[in-house]
C-alpha cells in the first residue's frame, strides 16, 4: 500500500464497489411465516382475482336498483352472511340484509348496498332515507389484484407489511434468495478480550454491533473473533474462513502503520482496489478481494466503524443479496447549525432533528471525533455534507438519514 496515494472520493468508491459484485445467485423455498426481510427471486403472480368475488364493503342492505322507477322502499327478502351468499334473483322491490365481506353472486342481480344508517327499517321493509348513487359499497371481483397480475417483482425484500399480501393469494412458500453469509473479524492487540478492565486495553465495541447490523439487513453472520496484530494469525485466520463465507469484513488494522496487518495479507494473497478515501470519518477504508471472496477492512475507531458501514458497506450488501427495490430514504433539511467543514472530503456528521417553532431543523451532536460513541447512541441518524462544501450556514439544505431508514 503506497502511503501518500490519492485519496479517492466516496462516489467513485461506492461505484467500484457495486460494480465489482459478482451476483450469489443462489435460492431456496421458505413458508411464508419465515419470509421477512428476505429477497424475492422470482416474480410473484396472483393466481386468482382478488377479490374473488364483487363483495359488500359495509353491513346494510343490498339491493337491484332500477333508477327509471326509482323505487325507495323495499321488503325484506333474505340475508347473505360471510361464506353463505343469497342465492336468489332480487327482485326490483326486494332487498337483502347484507354483512361486510359477503359475497354477492352474479345472479343475485345486487347493483348497490346501503349503509344500516341511511335506511329506516319497520318490520319487514326498508325505506332509504339519504341520496345514494347506485354501485356504491360494492368491492368489485379483481379490484386489488387481477388473475396472473405481478404482486411482486423478483429482487423485492418482503416487509411484514407484504405478508398480508402474499397470504391474500394463497401463497405457502416463496423462492427467495439465500442470505449472504459475513465473517466478521475484528483485529488489534489493543483489544481486551475479556470480562474484566485491564489497562492499556479497551474493550471491543465493533464485532457485535457490526453482527447485529448485518442481521438487522438479512445477512446469516459467522464471527470470526478478535486477533492481535500479527501476519500469520491474520492470514490463517482470513484464509480459513474464506469458503464458509461471502464476504468478509475485518475492524481495524487498515491504516498504513507497521503494526496494521489487514492490507498486508491482502496484498500478499489478494488484491486491494482502493484503500483511502476522502471521507469523514474513516479515511482508511479497505476494499479487495482474497481468492475470489470480497473483503472490506473498516477503520478501527468505532464511530468510523460503524459510519463507514451505514454509508458505504450496506447498499453493496443489499445489491449483493439481490436487493432491487431497495429506496433512497433520505430527506434535505435545514441545518440549525454552522460549522467550517474540509474542501473535497465528504463528511458525515452524527445529528438529529429538532423542533424550533413551526420548523425542523437539523442539529449536530456536540463533538465529533471518531472515538465518541455517545455521538452514534445519542444521535438519530447521519448528515451527509458533499466535497464542494467548505462552510455549513445556518438554513442551508442538508441530506439526512436516520439509522433506522439506512438498515431497513
Amino acid at each position: 500500500m503506497k502511503k501518500n496515494q490519492k485519496l479517492m472520493c466516496a462516489k467513485i468508491a461506492q461505484k467500484k464497489m457495486k460494480e465489482s459484485i459478482s451476483f450469489i445467485n443462489k435460492s431456496e423455498k421458505i413458508s411464508i411465516e419465515h419470509c421477512q426481510n428476505r429477497i424475492i427471486a422470482e416474480n410473484i403472480y396472483s393466481k386468482y382475482n382478488i377479490p374473488f368475488q364483487d363483495n359488500s364493503a359495509v353491513d346494510g342492505y343490498a339491493i337491484n336498483f332500477c333508477q327509471k322507477k326509482k323505487i325507495k322502499t323495499f321488503i325484506l327478502v333474505g340475508e347473505s352472511k360471510p361464506g353463505k351468499p343469497y342465492n336468489k334473483k332480487l327482485k326490483e322491490n326486494e332487498a337483502i340484509s347484507i354483512y361486510t365481506g359477503s359475497y354477492i353472486i352474479d345472479k343475485n342481480k345486487i347493483n348497490t348496498v346501503l349503509m344500516l344508517e341511511d335506511c329506516k327499517i319497520s318490520k319487514n321493509k326498508i325505506t332509504i332515507k339519504k341520496k345514494f348513487r347506485v354501485g356504491q359499497n360494492i368491492r368489485k371481483k379483481g379490484e386489488d389484484l387481477k388473475e396472473n397480475q405481478i404482486v411482486f417483482r423478483k429482487g423485492r425484500q418482503i416487509r411484514t407489511v407484504d405478508i398480508a399480501q402474499l397470504l391474500s393469494i394463497g401463497q405457502k412458500k416463496i423462492k427467495v434468495y439465500k442470505q449472504v453469509t459475513v465473517g466478521v473479524l475484528s483485529t488489534g492487540s489493543e483489544i481486551n478480550q475479556t470480562k474484566k478492565r485491564q489497562n492499556h486495553l479497551i474493550f471491543d465495541a465493533n464485532k457485535l454491533t457490526l453482527i447485529s447490523m448485518l442481521k438487522k439487513i438479512g445477512c446469516n453472520t459467522v464471527d470470526l473473533g478478535t486477533i492481535k496484530d500479527d501476519f500469520q494469525d491474520t492470514k490463517k485466520k482470513i484464509l480459513n474462513n474464506i469458503p464458509n463465507c461471502d464476504l468478509l469484513i475485518s475492524s481495524g488494522g487498515v491504516s498504513d502503520s507497521d503494526t496494521d496487518m489487514i492490507g498486508k495479507v491482502l496484498i500478499s494473497h489478494g488484491k486491494i482496489n482502493f484503500w483511502k478515501l476522502a471521507i469523514k470519518p474513516g479515511r482508511p477504508f479497505a476494499f479487495g478481494e482474497i481468492k475470489k471472496t470480497p473483503f472490506i477492512g473498516l477503520p478501527g475507531n468505532p464511530v468510523a466503524t460503524i459510519v463507514t458501514f451505514l454509508m458505504l458497506v450496506v447498499d453493496y450488501i443489499k445489491v449483493l443479496s439481490g436487493n432491487r427495490e431497495f429506496p433512497d430514504r433520505s430527506r434535505y433539511i435545514s441545518s440549525g447549525f454552522s460549522m467550517k467543514k474540509k474542501l473535497n472530503r465528504r463528511e458525515w456528521i452524527r445529528g438529529s432533528i429538532i423542533n424550533k417553532g413551526k420548523k425542523q431543523l437539523l442539529e449536530k451532536y456536540k463533538t465529533t471525533g471518531s472515538g465518541i460513541i455517545s455521538s452514534i447512541s445519542q444521535s438519530e441518524g447521519i448528515i451527509e455534507v458533499e466535497e464542494n462544501v467548505d462552510y455549513i450556514k445556518k438554513g442551508m439544505k442538508l441530506k439526512f438519514l436516520t439509522f433506522e431508514d439506512i438498515l431497513s
